[in-house]
C-alpha cells in the first residue's frame, strides 16, 4: 500500500517533537496574550463529532492522561422555521463529563450565510439572543453536558458577510454566562490586505480560532492562521471516509470508515490502490462490488464502488509533532475524532494516547498454530494493541509450515486469501505445497481474526508448526518475526505397573 513519504520519521524524533511541542506551551501563551485576553484555555482539546464519543466508559481518565483541557460536543444546527431562527438540538452523551469542561459545537446550514449579509447586522444581532435562549438549559449547572466552557460556531461565511457575522457572535458572547468563550471556525485565511480588514471585526469579537490544518480536503495553512495573531487551535481530522456510487447512477452516498474492516476482507469485493492521487497525507483505495453485500448499516449491491480516503498516519503524527513549532498564537491541537466509539475507529483515542506518551505504535500480532488430529493444523491471529496494520492486500500475513506433510486444502476463516510454496518458497500447486501463507489486508485494532483451517496429507511434524509472521504499520513501524518452532510436546510419563 503506498503510505506517505514521513515514513522515514523515526519514532524517538517524533516522541521528541511531541515533547518540545508541549514544553513550549509557557512561552507561546505569553506571546498569545499580547495579542487580546481570551477565555479559551490554552492546552490541547479532543473533538467527538458523535457525541456517545463522550460516553465510553473512563473516557475522561484516559482523554486527562493526556492533558487534554476541553471536548468538544456537537450540540445542534443552527436553522430558519416559520421565519425565526432558532437551534435544532442534538442527543446529548450518554453521561455528562464531569471533571473536564466541554465545547458545544453549533452547525448551520447554508442560507445562514444569507442571514449575515444586512448592513446594520440587526438580524444577526436577534439571532444571536435567539440561540443563547435556545442554548440556556444546556448551559446550567444541572445541564446534560457538565461544565460548559465555550461554545463552537462551525458556520460557513465568506468575507463579504463578515460584518454581520461579527454582530451575531458579539450578539450571543453577551448573552452567554460570564466566562464563556466562543470560537469560530476559519476555511480560509484572507489572501490579501483587503480581505484582512474585512475579517477583522470578526477575529475581534471570537474568543478563539479553529482552522483544520490535516484533514481531508483541508489545506488552510497553519502560518497564515497565526499570521492573524489571534488565539487558535490548529485541528487534525483522524478519521477516514469513504464514498459509495451505486451502480445505477444513484446519489453518492457517505459511508463511515467503520466498515472498512469488514469490507476489506469480505470475499465478495476487490479492492486496489488508487494511485491517480499525489496526495502525501492521504491513501485512497476503490472497493468494487462483485455480489451483494450486507453488513449491519451498510448494504452494497453487485456493481457498486466505494471509494476510501484514509489519513496517511505517518505523515499525520509528523504534523502533530511539529504543528506548534513557531506558532507564537496556537492554544494547542484540537484532535477531531469520529465514530461511537473508540471500536469504530481507525485511529482510537487508546492509540492516540500511546503517539502522546511515547510508546510503541506497532500492532501486536499474537499467532497461535496447532495440529487438529492427525491431518489438520488450525491458525489464529489476534491483534493485542490499539494500533491497526496499513490496508494492504501484501504487507500483513502468517505463514505456516506443515513439513513433512502438504497442504491438501485451506479452509481461510477470518483471513482474505492465501498462498501456498515448496520448502525453498517457490509457488507450487497445493498438492506440493509444504508452506501455507495467510494473508489479512487489514488488521485492524484489537482484532481477533477467526480460526483458518489447513488439511493436510501425510504427517504433520513432532512439534507443529513453524511459523513466520509480518506486517506494516500504520503509523510505519515494520513488525516480522522469523520462524518460530513451537516447542515439543511433552514426552508422556509411563504409568507405574500395577502390583499383583
Amino acid at each position: 500500500m503506498r503510505r506517505g513519504t514521513r515514513i522515514g520519521v523515526s519514532l524517538a524524533s517524533l516522541a521528541a517533537a511531541l515533547a518540545i511541542a508541549a514544553a513550549a506551551g509557557c512561552h507561546r501563551a505569553s506571546e498569545s496574550a499580547a495579542a487580546g485576553a481570551t477565555r479559551a484555555p490554552r492546552g490541547d482539546a479532543v473533538w467527538f463529532a458523535d457525541p456517545a464519543g463522550a460516553g465510553e466508559p473512563g473516557i475522561e481518565d484516559a482523554l486527562q492522561r493526556i492533558g487534554v483541557v476541553a471536548v468538544f460536543l456537537p450540540a445542534g444546527e443552527v436553522a430558519l422555521e416559520s421565519g425565526r431562527w432558532g437551534l435544532h438540538g442534538d442527543a446529548p452523551p450518554p453521561r455528562r463529563l464531569e471533571r473536564l469542561p466541554a465545547v458545544l459545537v453549533l452547525r448551520a446550514r447554508p442560507e445562514l450565510a444569507g442571514a449575515f449579509g444586512g448592513e446594520d447586522g440587526a438580524a444577526a444581532k436577534s439571532m444571536g439572543a435567539a440561540v443563547a435562549a435556545s442554548l440556556r438549559p444546556s448551559l446550567g449547572a444541572a445541564g446534560s453536558y457538565g461544565r460548559v466552557a465555550g461554545l463552537h460556531l462551525d458556520f460557513p461565511f465568506s468575507f463579504s458577510a463578515a460584518p454581520g457575522y461579527a454582530a451575531f457572535v458579539r450578539s450571543l458572547r453577551a448573552a452567554l454566562p460570564t466566562g464563556t468563550f466562543v470560537s469560530i471556525a476559519v476555511a480560509e485565511p484572507p489572501a490579501d490586505e483587503a480581505s484582512r480588514k474585512k475579517l477583522e471585526p470578526l477575529l475581534e469579537a471570537a474568543d478563539a480560532l479553529v482552522a483544520f490544518t490535516f484533514r481531508d480536503g483541508e489545506t488552510v495553512s497553519p502560518v497564515a492562521i497565526d499570521a492573524l495573531r489571534r488565539p487558535w487551535w490548529p485541528a487534525f481530522g483522524a478519521a477516514g471516509h469513504g464514498i459509495r456510487s451505486t451502480a445505477d447512477g444513484g446519489p453518492a452516498e457517505g459511508v463511515p470508515e467503520r466498515f472498512l474492516d469488514p469490507l476489506s476482507g469480505s470475499p465478495r469485493v476487490d479492492i486496489a490502490n488508487d494511485l491517480s492521487r499525489n496526495d502525501a497525507a492521504i491513501e485512497s483505495f476503490h472497493i468494487t462490488v462483485r455480489e451483494p453485500v450486507r453488513f449491519e448499516g451498510l448494504a452494497l449491491e453487485a456493481g457498486d464502488r466505494v471509494d476510501f480516503r484514509l489519513p496517511v498516519q505517518t505523515e499525520m503524527l509528523y504534523q502533530l509533532g511539529s504543528a506548534l513549532a513557531g506558532k507564537h498564537f496556537a492554544l494547542g491541537r484540537l484532535i477531531q475524532f469520529e465514530g461511537a466509539s473508540d471500536a469504530e475507529r481507525f485511529l482510537p483515542l487508546a492509540a492516540f494516547e500511546d503517539v502522546l506518551l511515547g510508546r510503541s505504535l506497532a500492532p501486536q500480532p499474537e499467532v497461535t498454530v496447532q495440529p487438529l488430529g492427525r491431518n489438520a493444523v488450525a491458525v489464529d491471529l489476534v491483534n493485542k494493541s490499539t494500533h491497526a496494520s496499513v490496508v494492504s492486500r501484501l504487507s500483513n500475513w502468517v505463514e505456516v509450515d506443515v513439513a513433512p506433510a502438504h497442504a491438501a486444502d485451506v479452509q481461510l476463516g477470518g483471513f482474505d486469501r492465501y498462498e501456498v510454496y515448496d520448502s525453498g518458497g517457490r509457488p507450487v500447486t497445493p498438492g506440493r505445497a509444504t508452506r501455507v501463507r495467510l494473508y489479512e489486508t487489514l488488521l485492524a485494532p484489537r482484532e481477533t481474526v477467526s480460526t483458518a483451517r489447513i488439511v493436510v496429507r501425510g504427517a504433520l511434524p513432532k512439534a507443529c508448526c513453524a511459523y513466520r509472521l509480518h506486517t506494516i504499520a500504520a503509523a510505519g513501524p515494520e513488525v516480522s518475526r522469523d520462524w518460530v518452532t513451537p516447542p515439543p510436546p511433552p514426552t508422556p510419563t509411563a504409568r507405574p505397573a500395577k502390583k499383583r
